[in-house]
């Protein structure tokens, strides 16, 4: 999967993109929370790995950043920007399946700020690309 977007500026705001499909089966390719403006959340709940991907010069609220995940039997390897910033030597196993989920959820301030401003928080999506 590979989505282009622009990260959102507003306090509270929760972009990802993941995948979910029978109460399981969850990928993150990517959580992004304005209080941390230049990292990424990149994790396989299906196999139990993860990291926290950090670069000023390329994540930060109202950049444009493509960020990429191919989602492997026995490895997930996440790109940002085209370049590859982790690989889990985990997989997803055979017979994996799940729906990809792109969205802009709020924080409600408990792991997270929430929001505080009346102003609009928005998320724009250039593009969503499954590759099978």
């Amino acid at each position: 999967m590979e989505t282009r977007v622009r990260l959102p500026c507003g306090t509270g705001a929760w972009p990802a993109l993941w995948t979910w499909k029978d109460g399981e089966n969850e990928v993150d390719c990517f959580e992004y929370h304005s209080d941390n403006p230049h990292l990424l959340e990149l994790s396989n709940h299906v196999n139990h790995a993860s990291t926290y991907h950090t670069d000023v010069d390329a994540i930060g609220p109202g950049r444009w950043v493509t960020i990429g995940t191919a989602l492997g039997a026995t490895c997930v390897e996440w790109y940002v920007n085209g370049d590859r910033v982790f690989s889990d030597g985990t997989g997803v196993g055979h017979g994996w399946s799940a729906y990809p989920i792109l969205n802009l959820s709020l924080c409600a301030g408990q792991y997270h700020a929430a929001p505080c401003d009346p102003a609009p928080i928005t998320f724009d999506v250039d593009y969503l690309r499954v590759y099978r």
